[in-house]
């Protein structure tokens, strides 16, 4: 089996929409890749489409996405949507990686 990085996400609720100050904890979970996020995001930064502010959103979206759907593409809830991931997906790649 492929050796896989291990990467960390915490989320923090900064700030209600009313200004106030939330109590929710903070969301944290690890999950594995294949790739290596940090040289994605650094490739994204470079696309006029996508830019350095919204490269690390895009990739981690992606990956988690990607990453949940792949391992349950026969389920009815993505098998409808496999065909446009994997179109988006080449599409993203031609230009980027």
């Amino acid at each position: 089996m492929k050796k896989q990085h291990l990467y960390k996400i915490s989320i923090d609720h900064i700030q209600n929409a009313d200004g106030s100050v939330p109590d929710d904890d903070i969301c944290e979970f690890e999950f594995l890749s294949h790739d290596e996020l940090f040289e994605i995001i650094e490739k994204l930064k470079s696309r006029a489409d996508v830019g350095p502010e919204k490269a690390a959103p895009l990739a981690l979206g992606i990956k988690l996405f990607g990453g949940i759907m792949l391992a349950n593409k026969k389920q009815e809830l993505f098998v409808n949507l496999m065909p446009h991931f994997a179109a988006f997906m080449k599409n993203l790649k031609q230009k980027t990686l």
